[in-house]
């Protein structure tokens, strides 16, 4: 039995009604639904204009609205994009040759060598005790720069001696022979002895790899058990 009116139901009732979704006049909503079914059944048009999603024939496109909002920034004409080339990266440039790439930028290195007589001289006229620890850092750095860029002209030149050998040994008939990891490692070693030579550290190096290698050797040997 349906009542007329909402207010005459119970509160449980009303709230089971409110959680369905049936809150207003269970009347009303019968009239609705049957005004809903009968302009379901005569095939009424789409409330407001808008167009229905069902298509009438299947092979036909689907009508889609033109009432959509616009952009407010809209891409008329693509632009293409710009692509960065760097050419120490770029197959087009060649392949990179380092002598004559030493020999074209060598004034560098004398421009290195002429900045780092310029700190040595701030570093004496300097009286700050901050001044001389920054203008100390910078020596230092720079000192380093350049025994880096020695100890890799030092490597390189070892290495095309050793490949213009290899060289003269295959046009002389013998078997081609290519330079491996260890005999490269090697290479770079002398290098760096030939450094430190160079500059008068090589007694107080080879003192502290003695010692590092005494000390390794030192945990091998059997401890003295406590009686």
């Amino acid at each position: 039995m349906v009542r007329s009116d909402v207010r005459d139901l119970t509160l449980e009732e009303r709230l089971k009604l409110k959680k369905n979704g049936f809150a207003e006049n269970p009347r009303q909503r019968d009239d609705s639904s049957d005004d809903d079914d009968q302009d379901h059944d005569t095939g009424d048009e789409e409330d407001e204009g808008q167009p229905s999603k069902k298509r009438a024939n299947k092979n036909r496109p689907r009508e889609m609205t033109s009432k959509r909002p616009v952009g407010r920034f809209r891409e008329v004409l693509q632009v293409r994009k710009k692509a960065t080339r760097d050419p120490r990266f770029d197959n087009a440039s060649g392949k990179l040759n380092e002598d004559l790439f030493k020999k074209s930028y060598a004034f560098l290195e004398e421009y290195k060598e002429a900045e780092l007589n310029d700190v040595k001289k701030q570093l004496k006229k300097a009286k700050s005790a901050t001044r001389k620890a920054e203008l100390q850092q910078e020596l230092s750095k720079r000192k380093q720069e350049l025994a880096e860029a020695k100890r890799a002209d030092r490597i390189r030149e070892a290495t095309l001696k050793r490949k213009r050998e290899e060289r003269e040994a295959v046009e002389s008939g013998k078997g081609a022979f290519y330079l491996k990891r260890k005999d490269k490692k090697q290479l770079e070693l002398k290098a760096k002895y030939d450094e430190l030579a160079e500059s008068g550290r090589l007694s107080k190096f080879m003192a502290k790899r003695r010692k590092k290698n005494a000390n390794k050797d030192h945990r091998w040997l059997p401890t003295q058990r406590k009686t």
